[in-house]
């Protein structure tokens, strides 16, 4: 058989690490018989890649045009680390029969885009073990690991801010003129983690003699792709994450709507240090009215990060501190100022991360194995 057993094993039990921190681990293998190597080698590499076919029209040599699929297709690397775990380049090593093992490390950069995976493109980290040959193929394998950037939503302004939309529409009929249709769309703040809830206030006066026959609330991510090669191209796409669809509201009638947009567990992701994948998210609001008019549509951005925006304590009793999770409670609780929806990845979807002071974090071991 020669090499078994050859696999890379990280010391993270979720396969997951923050930005700035340690990725720590050991390749170990197994010889049933001694094996000649001139080195074996460990690589680190951070990647971002884009791809995506379109059907373009070109002109051929003869002056005539024709349909062509063209890929488009970009490259960024974020990082890159290799050293030798034993040997060298020019030399040569005999490694004796039985189980090997041999510890590596290497420390991520602090800004780093976090991992994503996508229909157009992907963000990926990966750890390689390299068996260098004389005159031999070599032997490798390789570790996928997730890397998570937080996004402290208190150090984004915006998302702090209140919200409030006004829209507003008239109908015209021949030479009628109705009154509009106004929708006004209030939020605390746009600033989210997953798991939490989106209060959204929807007041709707339709002062039209135009029927609105639902109003329909959409949390939506923005995905943009960008391509380098053969040439600059951008392409959007849109995924719905949530949809409510609310009553119809008369002609000459209002209604006022009061809802929890429930925002998903999922891991959302940082990447401002990404330039060819953009993730966004939006939330949108349209009334939908009857008969052949154009429908009151607007959207608001909403930020989705790791660290929820800080809700000052009632007026009730100005001087309470933020409440903590109680020390018996099994799930790991996200931090302060809201409640997490239960649900089946709550506690195991990023390394625990423990806050100290303002900006500093300090990474905690997680009991989950599974990343999810």
């Amino acid at each position: 058989m020669g090499l078994t057993n050859f696999q890379i094993v990280l010391d993270s039990p979720t396969g997951a690490y923050y930005a700035g921190t340690n990725v720590t681990g050991k390749l170990q293998f197994t010889l049933d018989k001694p094996k000649k190597i001139r080195a074996i080698i460990i690589q680190f590499l951070g990647v971002a890649k884009t791809s995506w076919s379109e059907t373009e029209s070109v002109r051929r040599n003869d002056g005539n045009t024709a349909s062509e699929n063209v890929t488009f297709t970009a490259t960024e690397e974020y990082f890159s680390n290799k050293y030798n775990l034993a040997g060298g380049p020019n030399s040569e090593i005999e490694i004796p029969p039985g189980d090997h093992v041999y510890p590596f490390s290497t420390t991520l950069p602090p800004l780093l885009p976090s991992s994503f995976e996508g229909e157009h493109g992907n963000i990926r980290y990966t750890v390689r073990a390299t068996l260098d040959r004389p005159w031999k193929f070599d032997q490798n394998c390789e570790k996928v690991f997730t890397v998570v950037t937080p996004v402290d939503l208190n150090y984004n302004v915006k998302a702090k801010e209140p919200v409030k939309l006004v829209l507003e529409k008239y109908f015209c009929c021949c030479w009628c003129k109705s009154g509009p249709l106004a929708v006004v769309i209030n939020m605390p703040y746009s600033g989210f983690v997953p798991g939490q809830n989106i209060p959204v206030t929807l007041e709707v006066d339709n002062a039209s003699n135009v029927r609105v026959d639902n109003v329909i609330v959409k949390l939506e991510k923005v995905l943009k792709w960008k391509a380098r090669e053969p040439k600059n191209k951008e392409r959007e796409d849109k995924v719905e994450i949530v949809k409510l669809t609310l009553d119809a509201v008369e002609p000459n009638g209002s209604q006022c709507y009061t809802q929890q947009l429930a925002v998903p567990v999922m891991p959302p992701c940082n990447l401002d240090q990404c330039s060819i994948i953009n993730c966004s998210y939006t939330l949108q609001v349209t009334a939908a009215v009857s008969g052949c008019h154009s429908n009151l549509y607007g959207e608001v951005p909403i930020f989705l990060g790791t660290v929820p925006v800080y809700q000052t304590p009632t007026a009730q009793n100005p001087a309470a501190p933020p409440s903590a999770p109680s020390p018996q409670s099994g799930a790991q609780q996200p931090g302060i100022g809201f409640d997490v929806n239960p649900g089946p990845t709550e506690g195991n979807m990023y390394p625990v991360l423990r806050r100290r002071g303002n900006s500093s974090y300090e990474e905690l071991p997680q009991a989950d194995p599974e990343f999810q």
